[in-house]
């Protein structure tokens, strides 16, 4: 669970919580994400959708944003397409991530410090837990991140709160 306004991810297991950790959101974090550049962090019901050890931000959980719900309004707003809501829906469906080339953004998911050394000393020095600093997702520190990505498989639920 990511509890944006304290800026805490909390990790339960079997409904118990067993860590909290401080995290930076994207850096416009109030309200919830809707459009690509929006820098918000999203808010809703997501799962695990993706995961890759080797980042441009060390590891990344990829969360399965848009969700049916976001796609569904964003078609009625006029954002994207029958064609495109469709598709979201089928691949969350089927567990899988949803399309990330839509105009709702994508690749929002969990992960740590950028890996290019320059780029990293730049967001360590500049962005200290918890300042919020990315484009919409939830940053943690590299070593919290690895502990996170060995825990948590695709498909753990992901709620993420106002």
């Amino acid at each position: 669970m990511v509890l944006k306004q304290p800026q805490l991810l909390e990790l339960y297991k079997r409904g118990s919580k067993v860590r909290t950790y401080r995290v930076c959101l994207g850096l416009n974090p109030v309200g919830h994400k809707r459009v690509t550049g929006d820098k918000k962090t999203p808010e809703g019901d997501y799962f695990i959708c993706y995961k890759s050890a080797s980042s441009r931000f060390y590891r990344f959980l990829g969360i399965s944003y848009p969700s049916a719900p976001d796609a569904v309004a964003a078609c009625e707003g006029g954002l994207i397409t029958g064609e495109k809501r469709d598709a979201i829906v089928h691949n969350l469906t089927n567990g899988q991530a949803p399309p990330w080339d839509t105009r709702l953004g994508g690749w929002v998911g969990i992960h740590g410090y950028p890996t290019e050394e320059d780029a990293s000393r730049w967001a360590l020095l500049l962005f200290p837990k918890p300042h919020n600093w990315t484009d919409g997702c939830i940053a943690m520190w590299n070593f919290e991140i690895e502990e996170l990505f060995s825990t948590v498989p695709i498909g753990t639920p992901v709620s993420i709160t106002p």
